[in-house]
């Protein structure tokens, strides 16, 4: 079999889309799934960074994100490259405002953050609604765990909430959930957050 390098070359310009500029921030709706609840992920032929269908275990479920209420919504989120691993991979960061309290809340949402054997991804919606971009997937190649210190509730900050700070470290620098177009795509992230708990 021929040898194929895995190195990139640039293949597009460094400009502005006048025709679709982007818009930062994101909607504050999204998905958590929990990686152990994924029967299959479906990836685009065309690039390995597309996820063009995610499907569930048979009665599974997902938590839907809604930090719309919060003025910057999932505000600490990013993406940044480091070479932790020993190699160049991109520390993926998610901070969730958690506005419940209580016992339930403690075991059917905090603790499970850091409890799941594999972790989790995160379909979260963007502003931008230009299709392949929408819907950024976090958690894909190496699942989303809270980080040590990534659990804390002030009750006079935030509105007494818990913030929940989880990372990861992907290859890709940004992995999407994406099918045709943004229609398609806003459909199915829609469908998916029927079957939320």
């Amino acid at each position: 079999m021929a040898y194929t390098s895995c190195a990139a070359t640039l293949a597009d310009n460094i400009a502005k889309n006048c025709a679709a500029p982007i818009a930062g921030g994101y909607t504050g709706r999204g998905i958590l799934i929990d990686l152990a609840d994924v029967a299959s992920f479906t990836v685009s032929g065309t690039n390995p960074r597309i996820i063009t269908a995610i499907s569930l275990a048979a009665g599974k479920k997902v938590s839907v994100i809604d930090n719309a209420f919060s003025p910057q919504p999932l505000t600490g989120s990013n993406s940044q490259s480091n070479t932790d691993d020993g190699m160049m991979k991109h520390r993926k960061t998610l901070v969730l405002t958690i506005p419940k309290r209580g016992a339930g809340a403690s075991k059917a949402l905090v603790e499970p953050t850091y409890q799941s054997p594999l972790g989790y991804v995160a379909i979260l919606e963007k502003k931008d609604r230009n299709g392949d971009g929408s819907f950024e997937l976090v958690g894909y190649e190496q699942g989303l765990v809270a980080n040590a210190d990534g659990i804390v509730r002030n009750e006079y900050e935030n509105g007494g909430c818990t913030i929940v700070t989880m990372s990861c470290n992907e290859v890709n620098f940004e992995n999407v959930f994406y099918d045709t177009d943004y229609a398609t795509t806003l459909a199915a992230f829609n469908t998916l957050m029927t079957s939320a708990y």
